[in-house]
């Protein structure tokens, strides 16, 4: 669906699956209306044998009004079964779907966005949508039906009387057209307010630490408090405009049906229609009230609902990133070229500048820098987290732009300064780099990433539970976990951002130490300010002014051990 429109047609595409099932409750549905339409017929003989003593079988007439009732309810029931299982599932197919769609686009999509507005297009907006789809948008039918069947039987029972009726119809559709439109305003501001509510939770929540910290928590609450207040505010004039609209819509009908029916007295007089016919009448006349009040009421349903639609539409008709097309690279050496690369983030001023760097297959190099520099830059252009303004990267003589972006990512194992640790345990989060590694990698992996030791000492070892973002870890066993996550993966080109940021003088003495060997066989782009970090390079590249300020040759072997000593003191 990424690059298309999205409407209301595209979206019965998740109703698909369930037509046969959708298909049953729309009969159902008009079974209702045909058993209601019956009624009003059978009452006005049941009324005619009451009233003037007629001889009519008014057993047989209970017997049949009791048994439509009966069938309604069953109906009732039955739909109201089927519906809500329908319902569910199209909810979580929707969910699924466009939780896909917004994984997969790209990330500057996501620097843009605000959390909160996507979580709530992921739960709220499709939920909504569903449940319109499934709810209104099927009733329309049987409601129609009841409509067209009550004036056609009205029609037969006396024309005079029930063309002006049918006349009167358009006014009260007009009316709730006009009504209904304030409905797409106030559903947008809800929405907004909506959003604004789930960031501001989503952000005091991540930040959490900070607000305790500084002692701002009622700040804090007082901000949320402001937007819960607002959304209370809209939610109640939103219900108020609802709950107008319909009952002002069956009052303006209702109205007019009765003042049709006191002119129409005259008529009954003549003996134009009898009373059978007449009281049959009135019950079609007040039977009809009910599809117009029910379509009026759609009609506002129905401009929330495209308020939703366009939020979804918003994010489904961006184009996602495509992992399987592409050039494949069955062997991938690790030789990287920028080559008059220029970039910058939206309104921003540009980060590089026409840059150009080689880093040839299996070297370690170091990027160092300014903050602002563009190091963190060159590693996600290099992972097509951005695509350049202008230049191109190579990749083993190959463009970037032009490779499978799946074989372009598996190739590079990332350790970003934060540990990107989700809520599992131990094992769960190395594991992430390589699903299905060996219990010996894992160990392996971990003794590299000078983890072992305090993952051994953990309640329950490497199935210990750590907590959202591992928050029951230290910041530094935090990054040994995200740097055993990228060496478990074993990739050809290593980005290490700050790997050692965190560790103690001994710690980054024993992790240079071990993992000489490990980087030996690969590219390595260490973004670092660290000296002892610096020993593991073979050159040392210093960014500014968007590009190269200088490219300098290390000899590590010389260097390694005393940076190392140079740390601990």
């Amino acid at each position: 669906m990424g690059g298309s429109t999205v409407t209301f047609a595209s979206l019965l595409s998740y109703a698909q699956p369930y037509r046969a099932r959708l298909a049953l409750c729309v009969l159902l549905m008009v079974g209702q209306s045909a058993a209601l339409l019956a009624m009003p017929w059978l009452i006005g003989y049941l009324s005619e044998a009451f009233i003037f003593d007629v001889d009519l079988e008014i057993g047989w007439i209970a017997a049949a009004l009791i048994f439509l009732f009966a069938l309604q309810a069953v109906f009732q029931v039955a739909r109201s079964f089927m519906l809500t299982g329908v319902a569910q599932n199209i909810i979580a197919d929707l969910r699924k779907s466009v939780y896909a769609h917004v994984q997969d686009l790209p990330m500057g999509f996501h620097l843009q966005r605000q959390r909160g507005d996507l979580i709530s297009v992921v739960t709220y907006e499709t939920e909504r949508l569903s449940n319109f789809l499934t709810g209104p948008a099927l009733s329309v039918a049987p409601q129609l039906i009841t409509l067209v069947g009550a004036m056609v039987l009205m029609v037969s029972l006396d024309a005079a009387l029930a063309i002006p009726i049918a006349l009167a119809i358009p006014l009260g559709v007009l009316f709730a057209k006009l009504f209904g439109r304030s409905f797409r305003d106030v559903a947008r501001e809800w929405r907004e307010a909506y959003v604004q509510l789930v960031s501001t939770v989503e952000s005091n929540l991540a930040i959490l630490p900070a607000i305790k910290s500084f002692v701002r928590e009622p700040e804090s609450v007082a901000i949320y408090d402001g937007h819960v207040d607002r959304l209370r505010s809209l939610s109640i004039l939103m219900a108020r405009r609802q709950a107008l609209l319909s009952p002002i819509v069956l009052f303006v009908a209702a109205t007019a049906v009765v003042l049709l029916l006191w002119a129409s007295k005259s008529r009954v007089d003549a003996g134009a229609i009898n009373t059978r016919e007449f009281i049959s009448f009135l019950l079609y006349a007040a039977l009809l009230t009910r599809p117009v009040s029910g379509l009026a009421n759609l009609w506002g349903q129905y401009q929330t609902a495209v308020g939703s639609l366009e939020r979804l539409d918003g994010i489904l008709r961006l184009e996602r990133e495509r992992f399987e097309d592409g050039a494949l690279l069955p062997q991938v050496a690790g030789d990287i070229v920028f080559q008059d690369v220029s970039f910058a983030h939206v309104a921003r001023e540009p980060v590089l500048r026409h840059f150009n760097l080689h880093i040839p297959a299996g070297q370690t190099v170091a990027l160092t820098g300014e903050n602002g520099a563009g190091k963190t830059t060159v590693v996600e252009l290099l992972m097509r987290f951005h695509a350049p303004d202008a230049g191109r990267i190579l990749l083993d003589g190959q463009d970037i732009a032009e490779l499978q972006l799946r074989t372009l990512r598996s190739a590079i194992g990332l350790v970003p300064q934060r540990a990107h640790l989700f809520d599992g345990t131990v094992r769960d989060n190395i594991l992430f780099g390589k699903p299905g590694a060996s219990e010996a990698e894992l160990i392996h992996a971990a003794e590299q990433a000078q983890a072992a030791g305090f993952i051994g000492a953990l309640p329950d070892g490497y199935d210990t539970f750590i907590g959202d973002k591992g928050v029951k870890l230290s910041g530094g066993e935090r990054q040994r976990i995200g740097l055993a996550r990228a060496l478990i993966k074993d990739p050809p080109i290593l980005v290490l951002d700050e790997p050692t940021a965190m560790f103690d003088p001994d710690g980054e003495a024993a992790f240079v130490s071990s993992v000489h060997e490990t980087l030996a066989s690969r590219t390595v782009i260490l973004i670092t300010h660290r000296p002892a970090s610096l020993a593991l390079v073979d050159r040392v590249i210093v960014l500014g002014k968007g590009g190269v300020l200088s490219d300098t040759r290390t000899d590590r072997q010389s260097t390694s051990v005393a940076s190392a000593a140079g740390t601990r003191t």
